[in-house]
């Protein structure tokens, strides 16, 4: 029989074991899981299977590629009522890099759980196992089904959500579990990773007059970019994301000291908003060119799309609206959760959730914990937000989920 929504949300909550969420968290941060590591994800994928079997939730681990699974856990609705919901969330991290903790010894002091991929994103990806785990304790029989998608690659190429949108499982609706700081964000920008490959002619150190220095033309085009086009991007505003951005991120050219460089790459980051176009992207790169070789005929270069920065799928914005009602009902999860109106604001990076929304039509938002450090020497997540999130997952399961 359908089970009352209040009901069967009260019911829900009783299952959860307390410190459950950061215990699962902490195993899921001791389990490196980076570029890095020659297995990648799997161990890390291989530990969430067994976690989510062991508490009779029907998982399995679906190949990528060699070595990278990902973890599709459901628990099947009964009659197809209501909405269903993914929860989608990444095994993967960053690398340690130059950490000034120990990145795989998780620690807990004063409220915060350090450790590489405690914010970003084994602490969402732990509060929404636990939410599952939760739900299947307290026997609370959902109409439509409840996905928990855990990803390898979202770092890197996306490969995990990519063979999500193409093979399923299919939802109505989707949560990434991102770290948002308890606040809901139906947006973000899209991500271009793109290479500027500046060529100029070898020569000996010695007679630099017979060379093209590529370091040199490269700088130009810097300082282009710098005075021309990023004023320009400052300018422009969008309805749903924050400003479009450009980062200079890599710089790498030459061969040894004494000789002329013929070859120089930059590489940049290129946040692009809703209200762009791919083509204007590169575009403005285009027209940077011819701005520079203006001063300097000797420029000479090639705009190139990074193949590290995707698989198939370009990273498109993502943009639901702020009044669907899946931003809705978090809304109201958030509120029963904390006593506060939830924030609607925009996510600052990017997500796989542009992916779910564009390609696969699920209309997907980013909610989950708060913290600091993301990629940085330090990370945290906040341990009460870990429970907050797991509620709130919880919650707007079974208001989704189920039919009055």
């Amino acid at each position: 029989m359908p089970h009352d929504k209040k009901d069967a949300a009260e019911k829900v909550r009783k299952a959860v074991r307390k410190g459950a969420v950061e215990a699962l968290a902490r195993r899921l941060i001791a389990i490196p899981s980076h570029s890095g590591v020659p297995t990648r994800e799997k161990e890390a994928a291989e530990f969430l299977h067994e976690y989510l079997s062991d508490e009779g939730i029907s998982a399995r681990l679906r190949k990528v590629e060699k070595d990278r699974p990902n973890v599709i856990a459901t628990i099947k609705g009964t009659s197809g009522g209501g909405r269903s919901l993914m929860l989608n969330g990444h095994l993967d991290t960053v690398p340690a890099y130059q950490m000034t903790i120990p990145p795989f010894v998780p620690k807990t002091k004063a409220g915060r759980l350090y450790g590489r991929g405690a914010l970003d994103m084994k602490g969402g990806l732990a509060a929404m196992a636990c939410a599952l785990v939760a739900i299947e304790r307290s026997r609370v029989e959902l109409q439509s089904d409840l996905v928990l998608a855990a990803v390898v690659g979202e770092e890197e190429r996306s490969e995990g959500t990519e063979d999500i949108v193409m093979k399923g499982p299919k939802t109505d609706l989707a949560i990434v579990g991102e770290p948002t700081n308890l606040e809901i964000q139906p947006s973000h920008r899209g991500l271009e990773w793109l290479e500027v490959h500046v060529y100029g002619k070898a020569a000996h150190g010695g007679q630099t007059d017979k060379g093209v220095n590529a370091i040199s033309m490269a700088a130009k085009f810097i300082d282009a970019v710098e005075s021309e086009l990023q004023p320009k991007l400052a300018k422009k505003k969008s309805d749903h994301t924050l400003p479009p951005a450009l980062n200079l991120g890599v710089i790498e050219g030459g061969q040894q000291p004494s000789s002329v460089a013929d070859h120089c790459v930059v590489g940049m980051d290129r946040r692009w908003i809703p209200e762009e176009s791919l083509d204007q992207v590169f575009q403005e790169i285009y027209d940077v060119f011819d701005s520079v070789k203006k001063n300097h005929p000797r420029f000479k270069a090639k705009l190139k799309r990074d193949p590290r920065g995707m698989k198939t799928m370009t990273h498109v914005p993502n943009v639901v609206p702020s009044d669907h009602a899946l931003v809705e009902t978090l809304g109201t999860s958030v509120k029963r959760e904390t006593g506060r109106r939830a924030k609607i604001s925009t996510f600052w990076g990017w997500t796989d959730a542009a992916l779910l929304t564009h390609f696969a039509k699920i209309p997907t938002v980013v909610f989950g914990p708060g913290g600091a450090g993301a990629h940085a020497e330090t990370e945290y997540v906040k341990v009460c937000d870990l429970s907050a999130c797991t509620n709130v997952y919880m919650d707007v399961a079974t208001r989704l989920c189920l039919v009055d």
